[in-house]
Formats: C-alpha cells, sequence, structure tokens
C-alpha cells in the first residue's frame, strides 16, 4: 500500500494545525492519470513512498499568506533542511539550484490554485517537526509578490499589483529583488 513520505505528513498536520479552515479542493499527493502519464513525478510513488503534496493555496484567509507560507517553507529549506527538495508555486520553482532562488517554472501547470512541495529519501522517514519561522497564523508584515512592503494590519492593501514598489514604500524606480 502507498504512502505519503513521513515528512510530507508533518508539514501538512502542521499546515491544518495553523489553517484549520482552510480549503482543500486542491489538495493530494498520490498520482493522479496525468502525473502517470507524465512518467516522472514526486506524486508517483517509488518503493510504496510518494514523496510530494500539493497544498490549497487557499488559507481560508488573506490570499498573501499563501506566499508568507511558501516563504517560510523556502527559507527553511535554505537554512538546512534537507528533506525538502523543491517547491512550486505561481510559476515560480525554488530548490538548492540557485540558492532557493525564485526562478521561472515553465511546467504544463503554473501552481496557481496550490503550492506544491518535494521531498528528498531524508523524509521517508523523517517525519520531525519543520521549523517555520513565524508564529502560527500571523498576519503578513509583507506582500508575497512584492516582498518588503508593508500590508496594513486591517489586512487592505493599496498595494499596486501593476508595479512593485520600492523598499522604502515610495513609488519611485527601486525594483524589488524576490531573491
Amino acid at each position: 500500500m502507498n504512502r505519503l513520505c513521513a515528512a510530507g505528513v508533518q508539514l501538512r498536520e502542521q499546515i491544518d494545525d495553523d489553517y484549520p479552515d482552510r480549503d482543500r479542493k486542491s489538495d493530494g499527493w498520490i498520482a493522479d492519470a496525468r502525473h502517470l502519464a507524465k512518467g516522472s513525478s514526486d506524486h508517483i510513488p517509488v518503493d510504496g513512498i510518494v514523496r510530494a503534496i500539493d497544498i490549497d493555496s487557499d488559507l481560508s484567509a488573506h490570499k498573501e499568506e499563501a506566499y508568507a507560507l511558501v516563504e517560510k517553507i523556502r527559507k527553511c529549506a535554505k537554512k538546512g533542511d534537507k528533506r525538502i527538495k523543491y517547491i512550486i508555486y505561481d510559476g515560480k520553482i525554488m530548490s538548492p539550484i540557485l540558492g532557493w532562488k525564485r526562478r521561472k517554472y515553465s511546467g504544463p501547470n503554473p501552481h496557481r490554485s496550490h503550492f506544491h512541495i518535494s521531498f528528498t529519501t531524508l523524509g521517508d522517514k523523517d517525519g520531525s517537526f519543520f521549523n517555520l519561522e513565524g508564529e502560527a497564523n500571523e498576519r503578513l508584515k509583507e506582500n508575497g509578490r512584492e516582498l518588503g512592503q508593508d500590508i496594513p494590519s486591517n489586512g487592505t492593501s493599496d498595494l499596486s499589483s501593476s508595479r512593485p514598489r520600492c523598499r522604502c514604500n515610495c513609488q519611485c524606480s527601486s525594483r524589488i529583488s524576490l531573491a
């Protein structure tokens, strides 16, 4: 019988604990027909173990929180959690290649309704707690699309989605690095 790797179970449980009312429509872990037809996916079991999860990006809160959560997972991996192989979300992939910097993802699914986390074989049996920085359900201090921008505590934002602002929150021509 196939099973999700221990790291995948743990990360999903942590996310469920932090966002108990989140949407789960796009959640998944076992390969569907599309993944099987492709032939190469961490959703396809190897020796009965699946090394990937998809988490719906609707966390039943501010839409920006999915970006913040993905950023926490990315930072956890960048700081040395070797169980995380790569992350895909909103047309970007993050992996040890280029030091966990975001780069364009050119796969057929841009992963906008969910984010994808693949795990290494280290995650097969290691279901220890993921040290994601920040407190559970903390509200964003930054917009995941435009890192460095403050979002008011009331959850509204007047940030322009057409052009990133600089770190000083003005509208000058400085661009924000998404590294």
